[in-house]
């Protein structure tokens, strides 16, 4: 999540998450979010369950359908 929707460049090529990067992302969310950093984490994780779009609002699941056809479009003109 904090990769693809805040900095790309979190991961620095590394395959998993070391204690550098586990800050980073923390940093991230806690530079967004502030006080909410570990509420913000968990919405957004839930977010991404099927199971649990019925319940998030919709203001919300339009943003998220909105970042998901985005990144799609990018991928797609990459290939080109």
């Amino acid at each position: 999540i904090a990769s693809r929707d805040y900095d790309p460049t979190v991961f620095d090529g590394a395959k998993s998450i070391t204690p550098t990067i586990y800050k980073r992302v923390g940093d991230l969310f806690r530079d967004r979010f502030q006080t909410y950093a570990g509420w913000a984490h968990s919405l957004l994780f839930v977010a991404e369950l099927p199971s649990f779009r019925a319940v998030l609002p919709p203001d919300l699941l339009n943003e998220m359908d909105e970042w998901r056809e985005y990144e799609k479009q990018k991928k797609a003109e990459a290939k080109k």
